[in-house]
């Protein structure tokens, strides 16, 4: 390869000097020169690679879309990138001092958390609200805030 760069580069220094090129044919041949240059550096594994990292750009600019089954047997396809950005996830110190006052056996888990998750089935918002308090799942933001409320109205024994 690099005798053929070698042997291109002398012809144009050759060309240039032996005669008079206007600035915009010598814009043309150079041009003309790393197109052809590009063309010829990438293997087949590189185009592959590149044609990867575009189609992850796209992807990224557009989103991942996920399913959410819906309360009453519907589904709805949400943008997950958005979703994240709306829900916080709190720090996990913050996450253990709201876990560690509430009393998990004298609260009805059930009822708490069909008030913090009312578009949850009741056995899927109590299974959610679980996990979040057994730090199996993250705990968003406006979860901890609706937890902390229930607890100073006196809804979420506190241990």
């Amino acid at each position: 390869m690099k005798k053929i760069n070698n042997i291109i580069q002398e012809t144009i220094d050759n060309f240039v000097n032996e005669s008079i090129i206007s600035e915009g044919t010598l814009d043309d041949i150079k041009s003309l020169l790393k197109a052809f240059k590009n063309k010829s550096n990438l293997s087949q594994d590189d185009l592959r690679k590149e044609r990867k990292l575009k189609k992850k750009a796209e992807k990224a600019k557009k989103g991942t879309k996920k399913l959410r089954r819906t309360k009453g047997g519907g589904k709805v396809y949400y943008d997950y990138n958005d979703y994240e950005r709306k829900h916080r996830k709190l720090a996990k110190g913050d996450t253990d001092s709201i876990t560690d006052t509430v009393d998990q056996e004298n609260t009805d888990i059930a009822a708490v958390a069909r008030s913090i998750f009312p578009d949850h089935t009741e056995e899927g918002a109590q299974s959610q609200l679980r996990k979040i308090l057994n730090h199996e799942r993250p705990m968003t933001k406006d979860v901890a805030s609706k937890i902390e409320r229930m607890i100073s109205r006196g809804r979420i024994a506190v241990k």
